[in-house]
């Protein structure tokens, strides 16, 4: 039967592209930038992909041009995607004093699939899928997977942005053909700028450029705005997950002394603060207070003893969290009222990753096969975001990574499963390659993990809590 839809329009690949495409794409699009920074040796490009070519420019983090164009030979599509985002009076154009830093990147759409715009947001996947819509007669109007980070919005918020571009209100799609994209990307940057390399080695890497000389951790970075957060909320717990990933043994040598160098200097500090001395970054708290000590004897720092003395004058029972990653830390030596206040909170919260580790650790099998089996019915078996938690609807990576943390302790085969589920949504989550995207500096972001799709934001202990998840998946989880 035939669609009552208009049909996709725009030239589409018939295929993803080859490594060889890939490069030749990314040469004819440093030619470009170098052409638009000195105006000498224009080219056509000689050859591209028979698509319809979509070029965003970026400058310091700021998009300055999107364009696609449908007319002449595929290379000369690409060059007028190029020269009309140049100057795209939308967002600015690029500006004289930015030419050297503009970073191109170039989107074929590889498949556009037709959805029910009721139930679009729900098969949405951020960061992966773009999406365009044919209201009528009129050509396709059409938002990128980039633009979701672009922007920091969730599914349903992107639809509305879509709605809005096409002149429909906020939620005028209802009777429109509305199509979910595939893209192909290559991002071109005239100096990368970064390594070239992914996985646990360059994630470390970029852990260990948040530690400074004198063992502080930087908390956090922004790679769109070029900035560098240096203390943040519960900062000693979360730069010890940094320590943490950095120390483990699969760890090369250097990165364990760098570890070191940061566990020495959380441990001075940690011991300042609970002899009464103002430090940057600790917490007023006591369920913060013991959840951040606990964070810091799980990765290895000597504070067990003055984690105990505080639980001995302090209320955190208040706080399962906080108190399940005490328990995890301490094991059995941990006041017994911590332990069935996280056991107790199950029932309203099953969803409970450092109950899981609590348990583990006290030998509670009853409570463990109780939580290990909440965490895996919490990870989503089908896409969008396969293997990705669902205790919020954007999926975070920290989350997720801790949920892997856990259930790589249990042995049962369904578990397994559902960690080397997670860790592929976690490993395809990572700033390498065209994922650095057009709008991140690739110097601050390259091996970092994301704090999710939509956000790129990047704190250490989210980084941190990927990379011990996916170390796990090096290590045979526990018979017992």
């Amino acid at each position: 039967m035939r669609s009552p839809f208009p049909p996709f329009s725009w030239r589409t690949l018939r295929r993803a592209l080859s490594e060889k495409e890939r490069e030749a794409l990314g040469s004819a699009m440093r030619a470009m930038l170098r052409f638009q920074r000195t105006l000498a040796k224009w080219k056509v490009p000689d050859a591209a992909p028979d698509a319809t070519p979509f070029v965003s420019l970026y400058a310091d983090g700021h998009l300055r041009g999107c364009y696609g164009s449908d007319e002449g030979s595929p290379g000369e599509r690409l060059a007028r995607a190029f020269l009309r985002a140049l100057d795209d009076g939308r967002f600015g154009g690029v500006r004289a004093g930015e030419r050297s830093r503009v970073a191109a990147q170039v989107t074929y759409v590889r498949r556009a699939r037709l959805v029910n715009p009721a139930t679009a947001a729900d098969e949405l996947e951020l960061g992966v899928h773009g999406v365009a819509v044919v209201p009528g007669n009129r050509g396709p109007v059409l938002l990128l997977p980039h633009v979701a980070r672009d922007e920091r919005v969730g599914a349903e918020e992107l639809l509305r942005l879509l709605s809005r571009k096409a002149g429909l209100g906020d939620d005028g799609l209802g009777e429109h053909a509305l199509y979910l994209l595939e893209t192909e990307d290559v991002v071109v940057r005239l100096e990368p700028g970064a390594p070239r390399d992914g996985g646990l080695d360059a994630a470390r890497r970029w852990l260990a450029s948040l530690v400074q000389r004198d063992g502080r951790v930087t908390f956090a970075i922004d790679p769109r705005a070029r900035t560098k957060t240096e203390v943040g909320v519960m900062h000693h717990g979360r730069a010890s997950v940094v320590a943490h990933a950095l120390g483990e043994r699969d760890a090369s040598t250097a990165h364990r002394s760098i570890a070191g160098r940061a566990k020495a200097r959380l441990l001075a500090e940690a011991r300042a603060a609970l002899t009464g001395s103002t430090v940057e970054g600790w917490p007023g708290d006591a369920a913060q207070v013991a959840g951040t000590l606990a964070l810091m004897v799980r990765s290895g720092i000597p504070l067990r003893r003055e984690l105990l003395a505080y639980l001995a004058g302090a209320d955190v029972t208040r706080s399962p969290w906080h108190s399940a990653q005490v328990v995890a830390a301490l094991g059995p030596d941990a006041p017994e009222a911590l332990w069935h206040a996280c056991v107790s909170d199950l029932d309203a919260h099953p969803w409970a990753p450092w109950t899981l580790l609590a348990a583990d650790a006290r030998g509670e099998l009853r409570v463990r096969e109780r939580a290990a089996r909440a965490l895996v019915a919490g990870l989503r078996a089908a896409p969008p975001h396969r293997g990705s938690g669902t205790i919020t609807a954007i999926p975070e990576v920290a989350l997720t990574a801790l949920a892997v943390e856990a259930l790589s302790r249990h042995p049962a085969p369904w578990s397994r499963a559902a960690a080397t589920r997670a860790r592929s949504f976690i490993a395809r989550m990572q700033l390498v390659g065209d994922r650095v995207y057009g709008a991140l500096e690739p110097s601050l972001a390259w091996g970092a993990f994301p704090a999710s799709p939509a956000v790129d934001w990047l704190r250490g202990d989210v980084t941190g809590h990927a990379v011990l998840a996916l170390a796990t998946g090096k290590r045979s989880p526990p018979s017992r």
